[in-house]
């Protein structure tokens, strides 16, 4: 049997949104947003097992004998609200299966705190933890990429123009968008791919996963499709877009 892990990063404080509650915590919808992103990828990851999804049908070779993977869950939280989380999972009637882990200084340990959380498995997804609006195309595009390729994220083209500083006086010049994407999660990554690349020490030009692949040598990171609507939610603004989105 072999296992697609997904662990989901809920381990920050969230001190954009200027509230006390934890942003992963708040509701949207009147559920909390990292439950709907926990329901998001479980749902997403078994429909790509189940091949519920025309991208697996069209990619069958890419994914051989499905029925023979499991998916797991980790939920990677700060230790001190792992109690809370508890409560909101009764209160919620929540019942899908899940491991609880506590995060670490950076999201690079809170990452090697979930990977150590199952050890083999054989894909692994990482997702942040306010991104609730995950689909099922985006996660199959990223799985088949990563088991073809070893490490995929899913990216979309930059809307706004952008302008590069090029000194600390405030001078600066105009760079062509068209050159650059915005990367979302959740990243794919063949699990011994990734657990090596979590076996270096911490360097802090680690931003996020595909950064650590690249940083270390392990292997190179290919692009998917992403979704605008895969919002990431850390601002009030951000927070109020959800609403509409659920509605």
């Amino acid at each position: 049997m072999h296992t697609i892990l997904t662990i989901i990063v809920a381990a920050g404080n969230g001190t954009r949104m200027g509230t006390e509650l934890p942003k992963q915590f708040l509701a949207i919808g009147g559920e909390p947003i990292v439950m709907r992103t926990i329901r998001s990828m479980s749902a997403s990851v078994d429909r790509f097992l189940t091949d519920c999804s025309s991208n697996v049908d069209e990619q069958a070779e890419a994914s051989p004998n499905v029925e023979n993977y499991v998916h797991k869950i980790v939920l990677v939280l700060p230790a001190s609200h792992i109690p809370q989380w508890r409560e909101l999972c009764d209160r919620h009637r929540f019942r899908i299966e899940h491991t609880v882990v506590a995060g670490g200084e950076t999201r690079f340990h809170s990452v090697r705190n979930g990977l150590a959380a199952a050890p083999d498995a054989d894909i692994v997804l990482v997702h942040d933890g306010v991104r609730p609006f995950a689909d099922s195309r985006v996660v199959a595009d990223v799985i088949l990429a990563a088991r073809r390729h070893g490490a995929a994220v899913p990216v979309v083209p930059v809307v706004d123009s952008l302008r590069k500083l090029s000194g600390t006086d405030g001078d600066s010049e105009s760079v062509n968008r068209s050159a650059y994407r915005a990367v979302q999660t959740p990243q794919g990554f063949r699990g011994d791919l990734l657990r090596k690349a979590y076996g270096a020490p911490y360097d802090g030009r680690f931003t996020d996963d595909a950064s650590v692949v690249e940083l270390t040598g392990t292997g190179r990171v290919v692009l998917t499709e992403g979704n605008t609507a895969n919002l990431k939610i850390t601002t009030p603004v951000d927070l109020a877009i959800a609403e509409v989105l659920l509605r």
